[in-house]
């Protein structure tokens, strides 16, 4: 397995916990900063598209700003975001400003990654873990995986936006790969929160529900892939130690 080496000493967990804070802090002020100067707007929620129509630029980098900060810390399920974003915007300028916060956000935790080096992954996802995603694993054909797994709804992208990060992978290949294969999951979001928002509700529960049958289909497709990886993996282990064996004896 081949992965970045940083040269860097293990980081603490603590020390991973107050850098993540500190960016995960830096997001929540520009998007509550953002909200407050919006607050005399959101109390009444027939009026919100009509006020983001007064303050279009700032609500649409409030909304670049959640969408970022959901992926570098994953407070909120993406989903939702995305949902209000169509409500608000609209399907394809909500889509659009979703897609333009994950890459700033898939941007933020790669390069901290990068700077701060595996412990900083290790510190919030088990090193077992990290270390069995194909997209690791395999560098042969990590365009292809990387690309497979971030088009399946329902499958834990930023847990593998942080194993990118201990790749060579470039950042603008990464960004081109993950932004074409989002891309329908994130409209099929924003198109429902933009019927719930044109109070099209028919529309939205069809949405929804497509939604979600697709997702649950995409969790399971990826727990029969890991499952099979995990059952490759170990049937390598086995024979590496058979094979070591072998050679002792």
């Amino acid at each position: 397995m081949k992965q970045k080496q940083t040269g860097k000493p293990p980081m603490k967990k603590s020390k991973a916990s107050i850098i993540l804070s500190v960016v995960s802090a830096v997001f929540l002020a520009l998007t509550a900063l953002g909200v407050w100067l919006m607050r005399e707007y959101l109390a009444d929620p027939e009026v919100v598209r009509e006020a983001i129509g007064e303050h279009y630029f700032l609500g649409a980098v409030a909304m670049i700003l959640i969408c970022a900060l959901q992926v570098v810390v994953a407070l909120i399920p993406g989903e939702v975001v995305e949902i209000a974003a169509g409500y608000v915007f609209g399907s394809w300028m909500g889509s659009l400003l979703c897609l333009v916060g994950i890459v700033l956000g898939s941007c933020t935790t790669i390069l901290l990654v990068r700077r701060f080096g595996s412990k900083l992954v290790y510190a919030f996802y088990p090193k077992e873990k990290i270390d069995a995603l194909p997209i690791i694993r395999d560098p042969a054909k990590r365009n292809l995986l990387t690309f497979i797994l971030f088009v399946i709804p329902g499958t834990p992208k930023d847990l593998f936006t942080y194993a990118i990060g201990l790749t060579d992978m470039s950042i603008p290949l990464y960004i081109l790969l993950t932004t074409a294969a989002r891309f329908p999951s994130v409209i099929l979001s924003t198109l429902s929160g933009n019927a719930v928002g044109t109070k099209d509700y028919r529309m939205a529960v069809v949405f929804v529900i497509v939604t979600a049958v697709v997702s649950g289909v995409g969790v399971l497709i990826y727990r029969i892939f890991s499952k099979k990886h995990a059952e490759k993996k170990r049937a390598e282990t086995e024979a590496q130690k058979d094979h070591v064996q072998s050679d002792e004896t």
